[in-house]
Formats: structure tokens, sequence, C-alpha cells
């Protein structure tokens, strides 16, 4: 089983890049509902309605004993205190999922440096599947 963390901004096609090519909604969705991987947002929080996948309050509930660390407390609007640094973001991830083969994020931001996890951005990992470089089964 592989893991993947999206951003949604610049990244998947209903907030494109505008001068890149960016990856379908439909085929994050497919990867967490067709697919054994594991698929998270880890960017913008609108993608964890979009695709039907958990997100970072998701990630920070399976590791319940650091909810106040990584959330804090509800702010009057409902919303959370804090979220914990994207790289944070793929490090609990990946705490969740130790046996996995891979762990793959696609993000505009360059991760690249985020120890065992490789990192795409939209316009390099659309390419990617279609050469049949990843074999994630969409």
């Amino acid at each position: 089983m592989s893991v993947f963390a999206f951003d949604r901004d610049w990244t998947v096609d209903v907030n494109p890049h505008p001068h890149h090519e960016a990856v379908p909604l439909e085929w994050v969705h497919s990867l967490a509902h067709e697919t054994t991987h594991a698929v998270y947002a880890i960017g913008n929080q609108q993608l964890v309605d979009e695709a039907a996948i958990p997100g970072v309050v998701d990630i920070v509930g399976r590791h319940p004993d650091d909810w106040d660390r990584w959330l804090g407390a509800r702010t009057p609007d409902g919303r959370f205190e804090q979220f914990p640094e994207r790289r944070e973001r793929l490090s609990l991830i990946a705490d969740l999922h130790p046996d996995a083969t891979e762990y793959v994020v696609v993000d505009d931001l360059d991760l690249g440096d985020v120890d065992g996890w490789t990192h795409y951005h939209a316009w390099e990992f659309v390419p990617a599947v279609e050469r049949g470089d990843l074999h994630v089964n969409i």
C-alpha cells in the first residue's frame, strides 16, 4: 500500500495553477475509494469534502494524546487555534502507516526535503502517472 498526501490549491484541478497542469479531482477520489492506497488532504481542507478523504483534523484525531499540542482549542467560530506545519502533517501521516511501501506528496510547495516522502508538483505527478512511473491503478 502507498500513502498519498495532496495539497489542493495550485495542485488539484478544482483550483489549478495558472500555468501548469493539475491533478484531476477524480484521480484523488479514485485513489482514495477505488484502490488500497491511503489518501489524505494536507493543504486547503476543502479537499476533504471535495474528494471525501481525511484531512488534518482526522490525522491528528488518530493521535489522540497529541490533540491539544497540534490543534489547540476551538475558537468562537468553531475553527482550531492552530494546525501542524505541512512537514509535521506528513510525519503524522507516516506514523499512521509504518508499513507503507511508499509515501508520495503532491504539492505546489517543494517538500522534497521531507525524509521518506517522494515529492511531486502536480505538473510532474500527472505525467508520471500517465507514463506508468507510479503504479496507482486509477
